[in-house]
């Protein structure tokens, strides 16, 4: 029987995780899907034979060198698939029980919908909830695509999409950095509806492990995502230039805020003077800036 489903997992080093992932999906009561693993070189001597255990419970794609993205294994797994929809897990990231019989049955009824997507918990390196990521604030309907100009709203995690809409819409030699789930997210947006289920329905791991925290010049909010939008005039058809330019000048200053307020001054500095390479005349940056200097000082 064909799949009605295929779980799109990128994995690279992570072998510890992997004992988690497989009860994860063995106790969804939806069960038509295939697993499609792309192994991004893991290096570790241990992901890969924990992969190849699993014998053809899985479809494993290795790829001979890391990527130094999570999108390029990921969009390599849905051009791999065999099911009409896709839905993606990180390997330390997981589903509630339902999560595929609730996003199957929502993309059934709404057959115009190119993807739907869930709140999620975050959760610490033990699994421990920390809070539920933006509780109460997620934009819904055509307000999505406006949000998406500031912030990846949606968490690739608890996505379900339709495959051939997903592999167009980004091209695939254009794949090369890493956050570009926000460019697939935003493209599909600016065509098709976005659908979402209110409901608390996977788990989001943030730990001092997670790429996503190592990689500090992107946070909170990632100014590389949003310079690449910029560039490439993705938000075209969305708003005008003048408000992008406010988007991403607030960008900056909140994280050169949030730095600052962990007790990190040279990069809250990073942030001030990025933005004013790009907005030279930005009164805003160069008060926070002033602000920061100030402060450094006096301590």
């Amino acid at each position: 029987m064909s799949p009605a489903v295929s779980i799109i997992i990128g994995t690279y080093n992570c072998a510890r995780y992997l004992p988690g992932l497989w009860t994860c999906l063995d106790a969804q009561t939806f069960r038509n899907y295939e697993i499609v693993v792309v192994d991004d070189a893991s290096d570790d001597g241990e992901t890969v034979p924990a992969l190849e255990a699993r014998g053809d419970r899985i479809r494993l794609i290795r790829r001979e060198s890391n990527s130094a993205t999570c999108e390029r294994p990921r969009y390599e797994g849905v051009r791999a698939s065999r099911a009409p929809l896709c839905a993606f897990l990180d390997a330390d990231d997981r589903w509630d029980p339902v999560f595929l019989e609730r996003c199957v049955a929502y993309m059934d009824r709404n057959p115009d919908a190119a993807l739907v997507h869930t709140y999620v918990r975050v959760v610490d390196a033990e699994g421990r909830t920390q809070r539920i990521r933006h509780e109460n604030v997620m934009p819904e309907g055509e307000a999505m695509k406006r949000a998406l100009l500031e912030h990846c709203y949606i968490t690739i995690s608890a996505t379900v999409a339709r495959r051939d809409i997903w592999l167009h819409a980004v091209p695939e030699n254009e794949i090369n950095d890493f956050g570009m789930d926000q460019d697939f997210f935003l493209n599909i947006a600016k065509q098709h509806r976005i659908g979402f289920i209110p409901e608390v329905l996977a788990s989001y791991r943030r730990s001092d492990t997670s790429v996503s925290e190592k990689k500090w010049r992107r946070a909170p909010r990632n100014v590389n995502t949003l310079e690449r939008i910029c560039r490439k005039r993705m938000w075209a058809g969305v708003t005008d230039k003048g408000e992008m330019m406010r988007i991403r000048r607030g960008a900056y200053i909140e994280n050169a805020e949030y730095w600052h307020h962990k007790g990190h001054p040279v990069r809250a500095l990073w942030f001030c003077a990025q933005g004013l390479r790009r907005d030279p005349l930005a009164g805003s940056l160069w008060s926070r800036a002033a602000r920061t200097l100030f402060g450094w000082v006096r301590s």
